[in-house]
């Protein structure tokens, strides 16, 4: 079967399932491998019909981008120690901050082993771990781009007429204030109920959802309500579900409040872009309607949010992740002693 076939069938169904319900992450992988097999499909037929002026042109091109592969390797390997260094100067220390310097310093130790035992060592089996390392970085950014176009497909589709409005909780500072992450969301809640109020002319209710924290002075909930109140939202479309710690019971709370007094309701979650995906899928695992839109993130901290985002991802498929890590493992070592 030709790229091609993989391709088409993959592009089928990640449409299948973007139609159906667009809360999945596979939507994203599926997407990609699509993109993978037509491309591919597309290179060998260029390649096998291309004069000889081309055919040489793709040979240089094989050449640069074999060249490039470890420029670029360091390249992001320093950028991840950097950005991990201003991030914790900006924020303060805190040890998941530090895991993009960790995923980067291990990529320049690859690399620079990789480069000792091509001048020193001259080491087979080093060789045949760096390729089974490189293999499974692969893997893991195959899967990252899979979560960015996943990120990207779950947010498309049309804004409905809604009853209710889920603002996730994102944290407190010190004097009670919503952290800067709950204040885009609160900003993106209160101007998707003006522009909801202003289109259908409905009442719509706003839950707030986040209880207290060990180190917060009050429920996050009454926070969030009291910066929506100081935006112009009216108080009594305000309700509080001061009793969740996590997303899954954010959702779970908001949706007993909401069904008590309106059992077929209609409902979006609004949390920060790069969150939508997770509490989408939170949501379908949970069986409700919900879907979400995305707040402001700032662009300092968008890609430590983003890293953090996949990892948990990673660790909810974390038994799906686990087959496929075995299984490229499992497949290069039989190649291996195919080869000796």
């Amino acid at each position: 079967m030709t790229p091609f076939y993989w391709g088409s069938l993959a592009l089928a169904s990640a449409l299948t399932l973007q139609l159906t319900d667009r809360r999945h992450w596979l939507t994203g992988h599926l997407f990609l491998i699509a993109v993978i097999g037509i491309l591919l499909s597309a290179y060998h037929r260029f390649s096998a019909q291309a004069s000889p002026t081309w055919q040489f042109m793709l040979v240089g091109a094989k050449i640069l981008a074999y060249t490039l592969l470890p420029i670029v390797i360091l390249i992001v390997g320093i950028s991840f120690v950097r950005y991990s260094y201003r991030l914790i100067r900006k924020e303060g220390w805190a040890f998941h901050y530090s895991l993009l310097a960790i995923v980067g310093g291990v990529l320049v130790i690859m690399l620079v082993l990789s480069v000792i035992n091509l001048g020193v060592w001259h080491s087979r089996r080093l060789w045949q771990l760096s390729v089974l390392a490189l293999l499974l970085t692969a893997y893991f950014a195959f899967s990252f781009i899979a979560y960015l176009l996943a990120c990207v497909m779950t947010r498309l589709g049309r804004h409905r007429q809604i009853d209710y409005m889920i603002v996730l909780g994102a944290g407190l500072m010190p004097n009670g204030q919503p952290t800067r992450t709950l204040v885009y969301r609160l900003q993106a809640a209160a101007k998707y109920y003006r522009v909801q109020r202003a289109r259908y002319h409905q009442p719509i209710t706003i839950v707030v959802s986040g209880g207290q924290g060990p180190d917060e002075v009050m429920a996050e909930s009454t926070a969030m309500r009291q910066y929506l109140v100081d935006q112009g939202v009216p108080r009594d479309a305000i309700q509080e579900e001061n009793r969740s710690t996590s997303t899954i019971e954010n959702l779970k709370f908001s949706h007993a409040l909401i069904v008590r007094q309106q059992p077929f309701y209609r409902a979006v979650i609004v949390t920060s872009g790069y969150h939508v995906l997770r509490a989408n899928i939170f949501a379908r695992q949970l069986h409700l309607n919900l879907t979400g839109i995305g707040a402001h993130t700032p662009l300092y901290y968008l890609p430590f949010a983003m890293f953090r985002e996949y990892l948990a991802l990673i660790v909810m498929y974390r038994w799906a992740n686990l087959v496929v890590v075995l299984g490229l493992a499992a497949y290069y070592v039989a190649a291996l002693v195919r080869l000796i």
